[in-house]
């Protein structure tokens, strides 16, 4: 049985939506909604019992996560998912967990993303930043780094083993009980599990939401630096610019952090050197690129497509998927298409670290001795750029490739059903302009033959994409040609 509690203190506007939403999922076996009322003063109590929820009085205490307590408290389920009164849930939300937890025996949580349902301006860089860091600390570290307390579940077994959340100090239903939890099994992180949630809590006048998020990034950062100041402070002198010093320690490593995360994650960033996300075109070019593959069925697919309207692409392939589908490699080549590489193996490790380019040679390698060339042009796994990695493309004779315009939204404009595919990709066309490299994928990973790898979205959107820009006076070339770069190395 799976226990979904929300905690709710004057939620009348938002809590039909939320349970509604909730009451429509797909999921067949048994679930329960329990709403923990924290001393609403509204129909909050009233909305919750005529959708059948077992509602839980917890007036004590004004806090969030006393109420999550509380709710948590009085569930039967063997999995506790939290959720929000101001989100709404797609129908296979609560499939989706229970498959992850079915797969993973071995996991006590998983969270998902959201997207909001109201986005402010500058939402797509937050949805960015989110998803590329949890996919790395996920990769590094065995968990994701930035949960969302809309949309995360965990074994209760886990939840009661850790005390819950009680005596949490920092963000007890989000960093806080996740680093609780990664102590006893892993922690999943499902990009699919995306629900759609209000953003008044960032509708705010901007120098507001700068101040606050310069206050809670302090806040983690002591939280984090915290032992390590402990033992400072046992070795230093008490005197007052010590102090400062030792006090003003966290902003700096938070300072470093940030100038180091702008380098790795945003695709224009030339933070450790030289990276090509767009052409300097005056012309109305642009470049389609294609990651993952090759992928079957949809390699094939996309080919055709491109085939049929007679535009070339560059693919950054994977030396392990072009072993396995050699074929396909051939005929991207054979078309007039550009391979590039994407790695061998989608290892984030060997771009974090100082080893020897022996994935990215491997990877040309395999390039060569299936497809005949040895690409120029190389796309970390991710996106995620730091100085070795740029070096050891450089030791190769290879230069650096990210993108301008990335079409992963998607996938969030599809989860609801609105808007329409055709809506979705007007919006992204929307965002185009002379010389972009646009991103889109034939693969997801290494993976293939899974739900993770189908890429049937990008098979669907790409016809419309093509035919939009072509209406615009847009014409197609390869990374190479946009940039008057050689597409292969001797």
């Amino acid at each position: 049985m799976i226990s979904i509690v929300i905690p709710a203190r004057n939620e009348e506007k938002f809590l039909s939506a939320c349970l509604e939403s909730l009451r429509n999922q797909n999921y067949r076996g048994e679930y329960e909604i329990i709403v923990a009322d924290n001393g609403s003063t509204d129909e909050t109590a009233n909305i919750a019992r005529s959708f059948g929820a077992k509602v839980i009085p917890c007036s004590e205490k004004k806090s969030v996560f006393y109420a999550r307590q509380v709710g948590a408290d009085a569930a039967s389920g063997d999995i506790i998912v939290q959720a929000d009164a101001d989100t709404v849930y797609p129908g296979d939300w609560l499939k989706g967990i229970a498959n992850q937890f079915a797969s993973h025996p071995e996991a006590v949580a998983v969270t998902g993303r959201f997207i909001y349902r109201d986005p402010p301006y500058w939402a797509k860089l937050e949805y960015f930043l989110r998803h590329h860091t949890n996919r790395l600390t996920c990769a590094l570290f065995g968990r994701p780094l930035v949960i969302h307390g809309a949309t995360f579940a965990f074994r209760r077994r886990a939840f009661l083993a850790v005390n819950g959340y009680k005596d949490i100090l920092y963000c007890p239903d989000q960093y806080g009980m996740a680093g609780r939890l990664s102590k006893l099994g892993k922690i999943l992180y499902d990009r699919n599990l995306c629900v759609l949630t209000s953003s008044r809590s960032v509708q705010k006048p901007f120098f507001i939401l700068i101040m606050e998020f310069l206050t809670n990034l302090n806040r983690w950062g002591v939280h984090v630096c915290k032992p390590s100041l402990s033992i400072l402070q046992h070795f230093t002198i008490k005197t007052p610019s010590r102090r400062i010093a030792t006090n003003l320690l966290p902003v700096l490593m938070l300072i470093i952090l940030f100038i180091g995360a702008h380098g790795c994650f945003v695709p224009s960033s030339q933070v450790f050197g030289k990276v090509y996300y767009e052409g300097n075109s005056s012309e109305k070019v642009i470049a389609l690129t294609f990651d993952g593959g090759p992928n079957e069925p949809y390699t094939s697919e996309i080919l055709d497509i491109l085939a049929s309207y007679n535009v070339r692409a560059t693919f950054f392939v994977f030396g392990e998927k072009v072993k396995l589908y050699p074929e396909t490699a051939k005929r991207i080549i054979a078309e007039g298409h550009v391979l590039g590489s994407h790695s061998y193996s989608h290892d984030v490790f060997h771009t974090l670290t100082q080893l020897d380019s022996n994935d990215l040679r491997m990877a040309q390698e395999a390039i060569f001795n299936t497809a005949g060339v040895r690409p120029h042009l190389y796309r970390p796994p991710h996106g995620v750029k730091t100085p070795w990695e740029l070096k050891n493309a450089e030791k190769l004779g290879m230069i650096v490739i990210t993108w301008s315009v990335s079409t992963d939204e998607l996938d969030d404009e599809m989860i609801f059903g609105e808007p329409s595919l055709e809506a979705g990709v007007k919006e992204i066309i929307s965002e185009v302009g002379p010389g972009e490299i646009i991103l889109l994928h034939d693969g997801y990973g290494t993976n293939h033959g899974d739900a993770e790898s189908n890429q049937s979205l990008t098979v669907e959107a790409l016809p419309l994409i093509i035919e939009q820009l072509q209406d615009k006076g847009y014409k197609f070339v390869t990374v190479s040609e946009l940039l008057n770069v050689p597409a292969y190395n001797d």
